[in-house]
């Protein structure tokens, strides 16, 4: 996606925080985890958390965003983002997020963009070819650090 003027992706992934060893037993435990890590990051301001954490449940309730082979990737839209916050999270043994496929979901990526922005299904085509990738998903569960999500997801 280098070839996108204004669009960096991997840029974006290095700004991510990456929650591994989550436990929560419901997607919405699992998307306040993530919602905490954004904050406790400075990638996302306090008082923009609960503003956050209504646009993606506005979407969920739209229709679901959990896809195939233990992904999901909640999103939403706030127009005080100004380009792509991710948070990426990785559950070992998955929550039921009634994905496509009935799998649990594993592997989460949590994005919030600005409505007008093209940038957020830039960021989906980018990090969909990657987990599309058997051995990328199963390097990401596996994965014991930071450093080695994000090195999997760039490629």
């Amino acid at each position: 996606m280098a070839d996108v003027p204004g669009f960096d992706y991997e840029n974006i992934l290095r700004a991510c925080p990456v929650v591994l060893g989550m436990t929560e037993n419901s997607p919405e435990a699992v998307f306040s985890r993530l919602f905490d890590a954004l904050v406790s990051t400075g990638r996302l301001s306090a008082d923009l958390c609960e503003k956050a954490r209504a646009a993606v449940n506005a979407r969920e309730a739209a229709g679901c965003t959990a896809l195939a082979n233990g992904v999901a990737i909640p999103h939403g839209y706030l127009d005080e983002v100004g380009s792509p916050i991710t948070a990426i999270g990785i559950h070992a043994n998955g929550v039921d997020c009634y994905s496509i496929d009935g799998e649990p979901s594993r592997i989460f990526v949590l994005i919030l963009n600005h409505p007008g922005s093209r940038d957020h299904v830039r960021f989906l085509a980018a990090i969909n070819r990657r987990l599309i990738i058997p051995e990328v998903r199963a390097g990401l569960l596996l994965a014991k650090s930071r450093d080695e999500v994000l090195k999997l997801l760039a490629g």
